[in-house]
């Protein structure tokens, strides 16, 4: 698949060059990123999106080593001095490794790729990428709810695109369609898709989209009236459905943590849909 390399070290392509439906993840060579890139690649396969990874040089680490006394302890227990150019090289090295990884799960999963590379806080990073049109996945493995929570309402209310969401200690791996539309079922048994319906116009269309995706991806569908429903009696209802996926409207969950909270109680992913639908 063809590559769009980014047009200058350090920074993000911008905007109004960036055209078509995209799924957008933060990189890195964690186990936990992997997983979030193997989910993203799923989610792309299912929607005919590309596969958009965003390696993030973090601005703080960079801060960090470039204070004097900042040192570098090896895996033997040896102490080195640590600089802001020693730092820098290792944060080029990790993204050709995270490239490397990007373009084979793409290839593997048969969609398109892009990779960028951004400075700043790996959160923030991705919603100030974002469009519109894309779906950002976030694995909040090792991130506050304060942070995931202020991602979400930049991506949501700011920009309007959606984020799929998996909370610390949420399982992903096989919530969606595997790279060649296979059922859920093949990987797992009766987990539904449940479409959150809070009584608004938005939650109306937010139910026809969640029932168009479910039957792209062949997963059991189910509708949850849920008028004046707080986080927790969203997350009761998903327990009880043994729901895989809940979609809801961005706009019907009020703090900036809720669907941080929702997705942990539930024990599963959360789509947030940001945009309008009709």
């Amino acid at each position: 698949m063809a590559e769009q390399e980014p047009q200058a070290p350090k920074a993000l392509v911008p905007k109004a060059q960036v055209s078509g439906r995209r799924i957008v993840v933060g990189l890195d060579t964690s186990f936990m990123s992997r997983e979030a890139l193997a989910l993203a690649a799923r989610v792309a396969a299912s929607v005919d999106a590309d596969l958009n990874g965003i390696f993030v040089e973090d601005e703080n680490l960079l801060a960090l080593s470039a204070l004097p006394f900042a040192r570098e302890i090896s895996m033997a227990g040896a102490v080195s001095q640590m600089s802001e150019a020693d730092m820098l090289r290792a944060m080029q090295a990790q993204a050709q490794i995270a490239r490397r990884i990007l373009e084979r799960t793409a290839k593997e999963a048969n969609i398109g790729w892009h990779f960028d590379i951004a400075r700043g806080h790996r959160l923030a990073a991705l919603a100030h990428h974002a469009n519109a049109d894309d779906t950002l996945v976030i694995r909040a493995h090792d991130a506050s709810r304060r942070d995931v929570g202020r991602t979400i309402r930049a991506a949501t209310r700011e920009v309007r695109a959606d984020v799929l969401l998996a909370a610390r200690g949420v399982a992903v791996a096989t919530t969606f369609a595997t790279p060649d539309l296979r059922t859920v079922q093949t990987v797992l048994p009766e987990r539904v898709l449940l479409a959150v319906d809070e009584g608004s116009s938005p939650g109306e269309a937010c139910v026809g989209f969640a029932q168009t995706l479910a039957a792209r991806v062949g997963a059991p569908f189910r509708r949850l009236f849920a008028r004046g429903f707080a986080p927790a009696d969203l997350a009761i209802a998903a327990r009880k459905a043994h729901a895989g996926l809940i979609v809801i409207n961005a706009h019907a969950l009020g703090d900036d943590d809720d669907a941080a909270h929702l997705s942990a109680a539930a024990g599963c992913p959360v789509l947030l849909l940001g945009g309008e639908r009709k």
